[in-house]
C-alpha cells in the first residue's frame, strides 16, 4: 500500500466514524490538497476553499500566540451556516473535517486521536521527518483528543440578557459597557468589542494577569485573523462565518483558547443613507480549565445583550442560533 493510498484509508475511518462528517481533506500548510476523501451531501463544498481556510484557520491566528508566548496551537473551530471545520496541524500537513454540527455534535475525540495516531507516523515517513519517538506521537494524540473533550464539555450556562434596563439611544456605548460588566462566569482573561480595522471600543481583563501584549494590541491581531477568515468564505456554499475558536498549549492541563464573533452593526447617528454604521466583534481570550460550553454560552448572552441594544443583524443572529444548537447536544 503506498503512503497515499494509507493516508487515504486513514481519512476513510475519520468520515465513517460520524454520518455529520462529510468531508476529510489533508493538505499542506499553504492550502495545497494532498488527500481527500467526502460522501454525497446536500452541502455544495469547493475543496480549493476549505483548503484556502483551513491555511487561514492556522497562519492567521499564529500571531496572536506568538505575542502570547503561548506553543503551540493544538486545533481550530471554524463555524459556519451549514458546517463547522475542524482543523489540526500534523507536522507539515493540516488535516480539516467538515462537520455537519447540525446533524451531531461533538466529534468523537477518540476515533479522532486514534486515526491522529496513524496519520502522523505516516507523514512522517511521506515528509522525511520520521525521527519522532513513539512518545512524541501519543503525546500529541492526547493532545488533540484532550482539546476535543475540553471544549466540548462545562456547564451550560442559562441563556440570559445582560441588557441594561435604561438606554440612551444618543449614546449606547455605556448600554453596551454595562453589557460586558455584567458576566456571570469569570471564564475570560480579556475580552473585547473591536470594529472591522482593529480599533478596540471597549474590553474588559481580569485584574492580576500579566501577560506580554496589550489587550488593544491583542484584540487587533485576533480581528485580523478573523477578518481575514471572513474573507476567505466569501461567498461561499458552506454560509456566513459566524465564529472562529483556536485552542493553543502545550498540554491539557494549560489550553488557552481564542474566540471571535460578530456582534451586530453598531450606528453611530441616525442620519439617514450615510455611511454611519460598522460591524463590531467580539473576541475573547480564556483557559480550557472550564470546558468550552460556558465559553460559547458566555458569548452568545454577551453578543444577544448587544444586539438588543444596537438592532438586528442576520449574521450575528445565526451564531446565537448556532450556540443553542450545540448546546443541544448531550455532553457527557
Amino acid at each position: 500500500m503506498s503512503v497515499r493510498e494509507s493516508l487515504i484509508k486513514h481519512l476513510t475511518s475519520i468520515l465513517r466514524a460520524s454520518e455529520g462528517t462529510v468531508l476529510v481533506v489533508l493538505c499542506d500548510q499553504n492550502g495545497l490538497s494532498i488527500a481527500k476523501i467526502g460522501r454525497k451531501s446536500d452541502i455544495d463544498l469547493n475543496t480549493n476553499q476549505i483548503t484556502s481556510l483551513a491555511s487561514t484557520a492556522f497562519s492567521a491566528s499564529e500571531e496572536n500566540w506568538e505575542d502570547l508566548n503561548i506553543k503551540d496551537q493544538v486545533i481550530s473551530f471554524s463555524y459556519f451556516d451549514k458546517v463547522c471545520l475542524v482543523t489540526i496541524r500534523i507536522n507539515e500537513t493540516l488535516l480539516t473535517i467538515v462537520h455537519d454540527y447540525h446533524k451531531e455534535w461533538p466529534i468523537d475525540a477518540d476515533n479522532l486521536a486514534t486515526a491522529m495516531y496513524y496519520l502522523k507516523q505516516k507523514l512522517g515517513e511521506f515528509f522525511g521527518s520520521g525521527d519522532e519517538s513513539e512518545r512524541d506521537v501519543e503525546i500529541f494524540c492526547d493532545k488533540v483528543r484532550s482539546a476535543i473533550y475540553l471544549f466540548g464539555m462545562g456547564t451550560e450556562v442559562p441563556f440570559v440578557s445582560y441588557k441594561p434596563e435604561s438606554i440612551e439611544p444618543s449614546n449606547l456605548l455605556p448600554s453596551i459597557s454595562k453589557v460586558l460588566d455584567s458576566i456571570q462566569n469569570p471564564i475570560f482573561i480579556r475580552y473585547s468589542l473591536v470594529n472591522p480595522s482593529g480599533l478596540t471600543l471597549d474590553a474588559r481583563e481580569i485584574s492580576g494577569q500579566k501577560l506580554p501584549i496589550s489587550i488593544e494590541a491583542f484584540s487587533a491581531n485576533a480581528n485580523v485573523a478573523f477578518q481575514k477568515m471572513k474573507e476567505e468564505s466569501i461567498g461561499s456554499s458552506i454560509g456566513d462565518l459566524l465564529c472562529f475558536i483556536a485552542i493553543s498549549g502545550q498540554n491539557s492541563e494549560n489550553f488557552y483558547g481564542l474566540i471571535t464573533c460578530p456582534s451586530g452593526k453598531i450606528k453611530f447617528s441616525e442620519i439617514e443613507q450615510s455611511s454611519n454604521a460598522e460591524d463590531i466583534s467580539f473576541i475573547g481570550l480564556f483557559t480550557l480549565t472550564y470546558g468550552g460550553i460556558p465559553v460559547i454560552c458566555e458569548s452568545r448572552n454577551i453578543i444577544n445583550s448587544i444586539l438588543q441594544i444596537i438592532g438586528e443583524e442576520q449574521t450575528t443572529e445565526n451564531f446565537i442560533k448556532t450556540v443553542n444548537t450545540l448546546t443541544s447536544f448531550k455532553y457527557d
